[in-house]
């Protein structure tokens, strides 16, 4: 097996949530059109894979951006 080193982790990780972010983004632009620009910016400085795993499947399944927004706010009141 192959030694992959600590800078490699970290890019790997990385990616992953660059993947994560974006596929929230695309949800949303698929299921509501353009996505506020304030939930760009939020999802864009989430670094936690786990937030953005709950993030994606709200998503999916909440009714509208504006309490995608709650979901957000919530996230930050809890911090």
């Amino acid at each position: 097996m192959r030694y992959v080193t600590s800078i490699e982790r970290l890019a790997k990780e990385e990616g992953i949530v660059e993947n994560a972010r974006e596929s929230i983004i695309t949800v949303l632009q698929t299921r509501f059109g353009e996505v506020p620009s304030p939930i760009v910016e939020v999802i864009n400085k989430i670094e936690e894979p786990s937030v953005l795993k709950m993030l994606h499947k709200s998503a999916i399944a909440i009714p509208s951006t504006t309490e995608f927004q709650q979901v957000l706010d919530s996230l930050n009141s809890g911090k």
